[in-house]
């Protein structure tokens, strides 16, 4: 369990490493794709953690899933309310 976690998570690294590269910085349809990917690297991870039923992985999964929910929230630009 604990191999394919480790597996998961160089997948993703790797995935999300190979794709950054020559991405330019103003291409909108770029940023969201990273996102979208980013998002879905995190949940994958955490499933597999889950998977592993290692306490410790599953800690460390959940809060970088949250770290980058953070993240990816902070990227939010339209569609959320003003508050004053």
């Amino acid at each position: 369990a604990l191999a394919a976690f480790a597996a998961t998570a160089t997948v993703s690294v790797a995935t999300a490493d190979d794709q950054s590269h020559g991405m330019p910085d103003d291409d909108p349809a770029g940023e969201e794709d990273v996102n979208l990917r980013l998002g879905r690297h995190a949940i994958q991870l955490l499933q597999a953690a889950r998977d592993a039923g290692e306490p410790k992985l599953i800690a460390q999964a959940e809060a970088m899933a949250m770290a980058v929910g953070f993240v990816l929230a902070s990227r939010i630009q339209d569609g959320m309310p003003e508050t004053d």
